[in-house]
């Protein structure tokens, strides 16, 4: 038996839910949760620019993928997390951070 079989399978689910609510909250403006620095505080509402300060959603992305990567390494039975092979581990980590590197280049051309 394999004693890192769930943990295959929340390190996968991780990367891919990350980007999924981060892709989520540029496409509708939509968080879990703001973290206002300037506040020091979060805040589930949108507070105004001029009030607040920009907002940090980093915070909820986390802790969203953390929850959702919880939930499905409780779901998956250990048969299947077990089955898990390395192509699927690397890869699809591998596969995200290709995602985001697509989607981040528009920072630097």
């Amino acid at each position: 038996m394999n004693q890192y079989a769930r943990l295959k399978v929340f390190s996968s689910v991780y990367g891919v839910a990350y980007m999924g609510l981060f892709l989520y909250s540029e496409l509708y403006k939509v968080a879990l949760f703001r973290y206002y620095p300037v506040l020091g505080r979060f805040d589930r509402e949108a507070i105004p620019l001029e009030t607040a300060g920009p907002p940090i959603l980093w915070y909820s992305w986390l802790f969203g993928a953390a929850v959702i990567s919880l939930a499905l390494t409780a779901i998956v039975p250990r048969s299947w997390a077990e089955r898990l092979g390395r192509t699927w581990v690397c890869g699809i980590p591998a596969a995200v951070l290709l995602g985001i590197i697509v989607y981040e280049r528009r920072w630097f051309y």
